[in-house]
């Protein structure tokens, strides 16, 4: 079992948010991450279930600010983007929010977007963004890779709007 306490004493945030950075750069073919939630056959009906569950959670409306919390490669953000909300992706690792950039430029959303998206790193402890500036907040299958949950459910609360 890994213990994350001891993964934080050994490396520090910054150590970790490292580590994510360098998993991302060494994938030699980013594609099939950014292909998800349609990557592979064993996996996409389960994923795609899931997020219906999310996306019916959320209760979406147009133009709402979307924080994607441990964005990854951006391939959620890009289906929020689609649905005409205002995305703002974030993660630790600048080569993974690099492939995200390339995920929308070579894939763009059908018709026009709403708005641009943001794409943020996370330092590990303050999301850099003003208070209650966000409709909405998804993590979805990165929470349990987060090493401090209470530090980053204290900003979500700093963060998300009133209602949200």
């Amino acid at each position: 079992m890994i213990d994350p306490h001891e993964l934080m004493e050994k490396f520090g945030l910054e150590g970790l948010c490292d580590k994510a950075d360098r998993y991302f750069q060494q994938v030699a073919d980013p594609t099939p991450l950014m292909a998800k939630p349609l990557m592979n056959l064993k996996e996409a009906p389960g994923m795609l279930y899931h997020l219906g569950l999310l996306l019916e959670g959320l209760k979406l409306a147009k133009s709402m600010t979307v924080l994607d919390f441990g964005a990854g490669t951006c391939w959620l953000s890009r289906i929020l983007n689609q649905l005409q909300c205002q995305v703002i992706a974030m993660d630790p690792s600048r080569t993974a929010l690099d492939i995200g950039k390339r995920l929308f430029r070579e894939y763009p959303i059908i018709g026009t977007p709403f708005a641009e998206p943001q794409f943020l790193r996370f330092d590990g402890r303050r999301i850099p963004i003003p208070d209650e500036s966000v409709d909405r907040i998804v993590c979805f299958d990165a929470f349990h890779h987060v090493p401090n949950p209470k530090d980053v459910l204290s900003e979500f609360c700093r963060v998300l709007k009133t209602g949200g």
